[in-house]
């Protein structure tokens, strides 16, 4: 990696969060304590598809200890969802239930044991429906309707077409076609969902949770609870992981709420890691049908996808989903003719939602595997297919996106050199496998006109600076990041730059921290607030120098006149005096949205210009089969990213590991499994396996500096990017070590052990 041209821009420097959350004193959601708070828990249906005929609450509120029990019937009876037109579930369950675990009810008591005792003693009567468990069955004629709105059970589509597919496969030298199945799998976050709610004396609601985007809880909350945005504030503790499990606003949330404004009490719900793996969001089934036409020489030529998305009960995000898994079939390899066919199936089933890396991950699996195999049925080096194809700076793609930077073909490259590809693969070692594929990710999208970012600075008396942004730390390191973008801007150290919780009452307009978009969209916004911030001292310290503003350089606390470093203010001297003598307070302000960004048409799949950026990752992985028990060792990981500018090193390197982790576990170990009816079969890590340190391989990171002109310090995103090539990665090592072609993950011993069996019986 080259040396920064900044002074802290670009440097591996450590966490700001990371001292308070090393020795505890970091408080959490679960952390909080309030006068008087009173403790909630919700009851959950024993039935994945029922009419709820009638709930007795009389003898749970007559319990010593319960203060209040709420049903479906204490909300307003408005749907909310993704979008508007998407609306599909209540607060609560009100009128029916639509899978196993589906909350119907909530108790509010002094005591955690008191709620538990009250939810025994409310009575429901359900008349059983017959629960659809699978997409299949959900499709066929004369099957259960689970929602009103979807005859048919299919919650939304997405169809589009690029170039002529059709004449294209007729043309090219090679088709080839396959099915994929990626499992449902839980997210696996270690801190459960907790909802905290207060109402003052005016009847304003405080809440405070382990929420992803508090942005989109805020609005999801005043919307269900029909409450004016203004009677509704949001203060987000610290969060303890999310990978896009924590956006939406979820029961206990609107529960917590309304317990709170029937008691008076603040009333904190927090759910067990039981219901988190069991009833919780989940990353989307799919079913892909893939059709690729390719030259003799590798060139790419047609896309035919068909995809159907078993997604459980409610749509959540389902409309994005179908949207991206489509899209990234042109990413990061050139397809110029692609026919995109999607749907999204309704089932009895937990609801699947955002997960870190979205349809991405599983889109570019599955191009990745399909190229790898085809490449090796031409007799072509896979490496040497895929840097054929690659999508290149300056490139429009057939979407009408428009790749700004890419550094994938040195990402390429530097892999393959780093994993040894073209040794190991002329040199085979029984029963070791080599495997190589690309990944991409957008810098965020545009999803409705309030999508933007907002970030308030305000200069202390004492000269450090406090920034209030409108984004989420989950961990991921954003408020570490931020601060090293002040402190350039500002020409302060890092200590000086102090960053406040997430609260609505201060900088609402943000979104969240998804799609990667957290660097780039709010790190924009914190850099225009820095701007603005130095704008204004800078026209104080241009009348107290003699010079000009733009001849003034913030730099080591100091502000010179740029080629006269003797003529120079201290920035606390400065500040003082637009403070003191001048009456002034410095408050800098920022917002920013991508320019030109069109709102997403997700139906069609069209939004030429949704996203700012697009970033890369090249990854291999090389791995040992034991052939008497399937077992897969993992040896090695070599990655590359294209994040364009690190604005932190270190941090982009823990991202690329914990992503790669991530989706080893989807790869080889995840799969939330539900019996005949609904009911969750592996609802705690001691049945839902995920991977442990020993599971991990040595990971081997590089980082290709690109600059992307739209980025902040010409940065893109990086958390989510790093998911999207590790699964093809190994997949292909597999198919290279044993001869095999499994397409559907988990990739278990016993799935290896029975491919190898059928090989040895085909011979």
């Amino acid at each position: 990696m080259t040396e920064s041209k900044y002074k802290v821009v670009g440097h591996p420097v450590p966490r700001v969060d990371g001292k308070v959350k090393v020795t505890g004193t970091a408080v959490y959601a679960d952390d909080l304590v309030l006068p008087g708070m009173l403790h909630g828990k919700l009851l959950r249906s024993p039935f994945a598809h029922a009419r709820i005929v009638r709930i007795d609450t009389s003898r749970a509120e007559k319990l010593p200890g319960v203060r209040a029990v709420i049903t479906g019937r204490d909300f307003p009876g408005i749907v909310v969802g993704f979008m508007k037109q998407y609306a599909d579930r209540s607060p609560l369950a009100r009128d029916k239930v639509h899978y196993f675990g589906e909350a119907v009810a909530a108790v509010a008591a002094v005591d955690e044991d008191t709620a538990e005792e009250a939810l025994d003693l409310i009575d429901v009567e359900y008349e059983e429906l017959t629960p659809v468990l699978n997409w299949e069955d959900a499709l066929k004629e004369g099957a259960p309707v689970i929602h009103e709105r979807a005859p048919d059970n299919v919650g939304t589509t997405c169809h589009f077409e690029y170039g002529d597919a059709d004449r294209a496969f007729k043309e090219c030298d090679y088709v080839f076609e396959k099915k994929f199945v990626s499992q449902r799998v839980s997210i696996g976050f270690i801190e459960p969902h907790v909802a905290l709610a207060s109402v003052d004396g005016s009847g304003r609601v405080l809440f405070q949770g382990s929420k992803q985007s508090p942005y989109i809880t805020w609005r999801h909350l005043a919307w269900g609870l029909d409450m004016p945005l203004d009677r509704i504030r949001i203060i987000n503790p610290y969060v303890g992981g999310a990978f896009s499990g924590k956006h939406e606003a979820l029961d206990l949330d609107f529960s917590a709420v309304r317990l709170a404004q029937k008691t008076g009490r603040p009333v904190k719900i927090a759910v067990t890691q039981e219901e988190i793996l069991g009833t919780y969001r989940q990353r989307h089934e799919k079913h892909v049908w893939m059709k690729l036409g390719m030259n003799k020489d590798g060139t790419l030529v047609a896309a035919d996808c068909r995809l159907i998305a078993d997604g459980g009960a409610h749509l959540s995000v389902a409309p994005l989903n179908l949207y991206l898994f489509g899209l990234f079939t042109t990413l990061p390899f050139r397809v110029p003719n692609v026919k995109y066919d999607a749907k999204r199936v309704y089932t009895n089933l937990p609801v699947c939602g955002a997960v870190r890396g979205q349809s991405q991950v599983i889109s570019c699996y599955v191009m990745s595997s399909m190229i790898s195999m085809m490449a090796q049925d031409l007799g072509l080096d896979p490496v040497d297919v895929m840097l054929k194809n690659i999508v290149k700076e300056g490139e429009t793609l057939v979407s009408g996106a428009r790749v700004n930077s890419s550094g994938l073909e040195e990402a390429i490259r530097k892999v393959a050199d780093g994993i040894g590809w073209k040794k190991k693969s002329t040199r085979k070692t029984p029963n070791r496998g080599i495997g190589f594929a690309c990944g991409a990710q957008q810098s965020g999208n545009r999803m409705g006109g309030h999508f933007a970012s907002s970030a308030i600075i305000k200069i202390a008396e004492d000269g450090t600076v406090n920034l209030i942004h409108g984004g989420t730390e989950l961990g991921q390191g954003c408020d570490t990041v931020f601060t090293q973008m002040v402190a350039e801007v500002l020409g302060l150290p890092m200590d000086d730059v102090h960053i406040e919780m997430e609260d609505s009452h201060d900088a609402v307009l943000d979104s969240g921290m998804f799609g990667d978009r957290c660097t780039v969209w709010s790190g924009n916004a914190v850099i225009a607030a820095a701007e603005d911030a130095r704008r204004q001292l800078a026209g104080i310290a241009a009348g107290m120098l003699g010079a000009g503003e733009d001849d003034l350089v913030f730099s080591d606390k100091k502000v010179f006149v740029k080629g006269s470093p003797e003529k120079q203010l201290p920035f606390l001297r400065l500040v003082r005096q637009a403070q003191y003598a001048l009456g002034r307070c410095i408050y800098g302000h920022g917002t920013w949205a991508p320019p030109g960004a069109e709102i997403a048409d997700f139906a069609r799949g069209r939004a030429e210009h949704h996203t700012p950026s697009f970033s890369f990752v090249a990854q291999a992985i090389e791995l040992e089969i034991d052939p008497e028990t399937g077992r897969i060792k993992l040896l090695k990981s070599v990655a590359a990213d294209d994040c364009g500018q690190p604005i932190n090193p270190l941090l982009v390197e823990g991202q690329m590991d914990g992503g790669s982790v991530h989706m080893i576990g989807h790869a080889l170990y995840e799969q939330s499994s539900y019996g005949k009816k609904g009911e969750p079969l592996n609802s705690s890590f001691r049945d839902f396996k995920v991977p442990i340190a020993p599971d991990v391989p040595p990971m081997f990171d590089y980082h290709i500096v690109t600059h992307e002109p739209t980025g902040p310090f010409g940065a893109k995103g990086a958390g989510e990017t790093c998911t999207t090539a590790i699964m093809a990665a190994i997949r292909n090592a597999i198919e290279d070590a044993a001869d095999i072609r499994l397409t559907d993950p988990p990739f278990t011993p016993e799935a290896v052990r029975k491919a190898l069996k059928a090989k040895s019986e085909d011979r």
